[in-house]
């Protein structure tokens, strides 16, 4: 997956440029002039809304391709007062700032998907799901979700951190990869790592890792942890090297999976493999040791049912480290 494009948006001057980098990357993906202008618009109207009612927040811009078409994915996120109706802020002509009100309501109705969770006092998360061409957004049926978002130290062009998720019928594989440091050094190895894993379809979790091991000699060294799920055993085996961090969520509270000390491509005494129980409403979250191991879902009212790319936002916002890259995937199984 491509590391996620960060902009701050302070003051008003950061809208115009928002808007001309989601416009780019549209016209760039092959987007007809009606929804590149469509996608400048809701990327208007988030970043308006960040210096409006947020006192200021960020923009994180991904490109995915979903079934050979191109999506623009965003959060709006913001640490501001927060909103005491959602429903009340979607409808348009309600504003608390003066303006026509019709923002959110815009972004609602132009998006293919949106969703949204604000707290009073703690702040607004909103996720955009916004296909460049018509039906881009009905993928063939697939039994998960995953979504996430990968930001690279400020100051620094490259992210140390990579990712990468495989579905088949047997079920799903992901892969998450700290590079040591940061900037391309860190990029390098996190890469190849990722690299590894999507050469090698159908292997365990420990044979990922092992691998990986060995072709991360010539970089300077990666963590990493990788997970497969079987949804029809209903059960997950995960490995892990080093410090990126795999938790299961489910009725039964949260679970940090087990990972082994060391560094892939450097020292690695033994790969393990956890076998775990999953069932349907479980959610995986894996991080890099960028976000703060310390949060807590349960600290947000009915942030767990949520979409995983708002969850990945949410959890960002809050417990990024700030000098460090930052990684946050999120999976659950798909409700159909």
């Amino acid at each position: 997956m491509r590391p996620s494009l960060r902009m701050e948006v302070t003051h008003g001057g950061h809208v115009g440029h928002v808007r001309r980098q989601v416009l780019e990357s549209a016209e760039r993906l092959g987007a007809g002039e009606v929804k590149a202008g469509e996608a400048a618009i809701v990327a208007t109207e988030l970043a308006s809304n960040l210096v409006k009612h947020g006192q200021g927040g960020e923009i994180l811009l991904n490109e995915l391709e979903v079934e050979g078409a191109y999506v623009l994915e965003m959060h709006a996120l913001d640490k501001g007062p927060g909103m005491v109706s959602v429903n009340a802020c979607l409808r348009d002509g309600f504003s608390t700032a003066g303006s026509a009100g019709t923002g959110l309501g815009a972004v609602q109705r132009l998006a293919g998907q949106f969703q949204i969770h604000s707290q009073p006092g703690q702040g607004t998360a909103v996720w955009v799901h916004f296909p460049l061409v018509p039906d881009a957004s009905r993928a063939a049926a697939r039994k998960f979700i995953c979504s996430g978002v990968s930001v690279a130290l400020k100051g620094e062009d490259m992210c140390g951190d990579s990712w990468d998720f495989r579905e088949s019928a047997d079920g799903l594989q992901v892969l998450l990869a700290d590079g040591l440091g940061h900037g391309p050094f860190a990029a390098e190895a996190s890469r190849e790592a990722v690299s590894v894993f999507r050469r090698h379809a159908r292997i365990s979790p420990s044979e990922c890792l092992s691998l990986a091991h060995q072709a991360l000699f010539k970089t300077r060294g990666a963590a990493a942890s990788t997970v497969s799920i079987d949804p029809e055993g209903c059960r997950l085996v995960s490995s892990g090297i080093g410090n990126v961090t795999m938790r299961v969520l489910g009725d039964a509270g949260a679970k940090t999976l087990h990972a082994d000390n060391g560094t892939l491509g450097a020292s690695v005494r033994k790969v393990q493999e956890m076998p775990h129980p999953w069932k349907p409403d479980s959610l995986l979250i894996l991080h890099s040791d960028g976000i703060s191991s310390r949060w807590d879902l349960e600290k947000y009212p009915g942030l767990i049912r949520r979409h995983p790319g708002l969850v990945a936002g949410v959890i960002y916002r809050d417990h990024r480290h700030q000098h460090d890259d930052a990684t946050v995937v999120v999976i659950r199984q798909s409700a159909s």
